[in-house]
């Protein structure tokens, strides 16, 4: 199937994905998951089952509907459930601690919520805190209190009858995204912002997404990478997805090597692993036509082992989840170029400005200004923070690069302190906003320090109280009593102060230059 024969029944919403192909071909492979495999009916009543559940809990069009699912099916049907209610998607990520989870919460104001059973024991309380009309668990030991058993209410739930389904600018998502107060923003995303970044990610020069193509899917689909890349784009073109509970190397690629994946999506340190393996020549990943990466550059020793080993390029990206998110790739041009983002997807207009927000020159350094289909309408309630992000129909990105002559864009600098963790934001502030409720903590700053693994990794200089004992062990801790384990620092320095300027403000570079 071409996408120029998927473009006669291009989807509206996001509701029509797996429905569509479970009327035209519901025999076909939609999901393997752990050996088991879902053909496209089998899905789509799954899908159907989550949205009755749903809806017998009181769920109608307009209202948010919280997932802390894994990468698991669940998380899939309960995904598109909610959307053919016409409600919101509200991915909260598994690994966010009880501070993280109440803020989305409170923000958000889910009237229903779906946990998965392994998590429960450790985010029960930060349910328990806010006000949500119905909260679902699954697997696992039936939830105390008034909980309920998510497996019950899809056994109980009667079919929902005709339900209008969402129009293409009804709100489909709120993918929380931290910025520069440091407390997450609700990025808002219509079915027709995603459908428009999942259709410029899939018709690229390199890049170009048909019904024949599975994908081995095991970046977070909390994560709008993943979301996006993986889930939205496979199934608006009738694709199949093999999808992983959690990264293990030689694992995934033995599935790319049983199923015969086409695509291969990772966050750079997945690649990191994968190139340190001895075996990694012996995999047969012959099936790969693209291999693609984000978040953060990638060595080029990695990247030459990746090609050398597989025979494709990986493909490095750039984006950002308020562009839905994908807007340059190194697969929209003719050839990879190293250390490069490529140049911009199908539909998108791109410009480099100075801090006057003029066009710099060819060659020199400038902020990303975006302007495309797919862009977010705004920040959930915060109509300031959308002002600031949005101007003039351009999305701010708030990061530099330099484009070449062939149009292909690099990644210089950072406009904001944001750290990129695994492909994962931290926000300096919210990490220093935890660590200083300790009593013994005076001052604290946090920078984003090189690592093997995620590329970079929070490290803490801490100010301690007079007469404090205080260890870099206890700060870590602490810290990970509220933040997810990527947030917190995997170094701490003691200093006597921070340096700072005239005016207060931390001077984080003369930090970096320490670290």
């Amino acid at each position: 199937m071409s996408d120029a024969a998927v473009s006669q029944t291009e989807p509206a919403t996001l509701a029509e994905l797996v429905a569509r192909d479970a009327k035209t071909s519901p025999a076909r492979t939609a999901l393997i998951f752990e050996e088991q495999t879902y053909s496209f009916a089998e899905l789509d009543a799954a899908i159907e089952a989550a949205a009755d559940a749903f809806a017998s809990a009181g769920v109608k069009r307009g209202d948010r509907v919280a997932l802390m699912c894994g990468n698991t099916p669940l998380f899939i049907a309960a995904y598109y459930g909610t959307l053919r209610l016409g409600a919101v998607v509200v991915p909260v990520n598994p690994m966010y601690r009880r501070t993280e989870i109440e803020h989305i919460l409170r923000d958000s104001e889910p009237s229903a919520a779906l946990v998965e059973g392994d998590l429960w024991a450790h985010v029960a309380d930060a349910y328990a805190s806010c006000e949500i009309a119905c909260v679902a668990v699954s697997g696992g030991a039936p939830p105390a209190g008034p909980a309920r058993v998510w497996e019950d209410l899809v056994r109980d739930a009667p079919p929902r009858g005709d339900v209008p389904g969402p129009l293409p600018n009804d709100l489909a998502a709120l993918v929380y995204t931290s910025g520069t107060t440091g407390k997450a923003k609700g990025a808002m995303h219509s079915h027709a912002t995603l459908l428009a970044n999942c259709r410029q990610a899939g018709q690229l020069e390199r890049r170009f997404v048909c019904a024949d193509d599975r994908v081995l899917l095991v970046v977070p689909l909390c994560h709008m990478f993943g979301m996006q890349s993986g889930l939205n784009a496979l199934f608006r073109v009738g694709g199949s997805i093999v999808l992983m509970r959690r990264f293990l190397p030689a694992e995934a690629l033995e599935l790319v090597e049983r199923y015969r994946c086409t695509f291969l999506f990772g966050a750079p340190p997945m690649f990191v692993r994968w190139a340190a393996m001895p075996e990694l020549h012996s995999y047969d990943l012959s099936s790969l036509r693209v291999v693609s990466t984000g978040a953060a550059p990638l060595k080029s020793s990695v990247l030459d082992t990746f090609r050398e080993a597989t025979g494709v390029s990986v493909s490095e990206s750039y984006g950002l989840t308020e562009a839905g998110p994908t807007s340059h790739s190194n697969s929209a041009g003719p050839f990879d170029r190293a250390g490069t983002v490529g140049p911009v997807v199908t539909d998108v207009e791109c410009r480099l400005v100075d801090a006057s927000g003029r066009d710099v020159p060819l060659g020199e350094p400038g902020e990303i200004l975006l302007r495309s289909p797919g862009l977010m309408l705004g920040y959930w309630r915060n109509p300031k923070a959308t002002a600031e992000t949005l101007r003039d129909g351009w999305l701010h990105t708030g990061d530099v690069a330099v484009v070449d002559a062939d149009g292909y864009y690099t990644i210089v600098d950072r406009l904001k302190d944001m750290i990129s963790a695994g492909g994962f934001k931290v926000w300096p502030l919210e990490v220093e906003t935890a660590l200083l409720d300790h009593p013994a903590i005076d001052d604290v700053a946090i920078v984003g320090i090189p690592h093997a693994d995620a590329g970079e990794r929070p490290m803490a200089f801490v100010v301690r109280a007079a007469g404090s004992t205080l260890t870099a062990e206890e700060v870590v801790e602490f810290a990970q009593r509220s933040l997810a384990k990527y947030k917190s620092p995997v170094r701490v320095e003691f200093i006597d102060a921070l340096p700072r300027s005239s005016t207060g403000k931390v001077l984080r570079r003369e930090l970096r230059e320490r670290a």
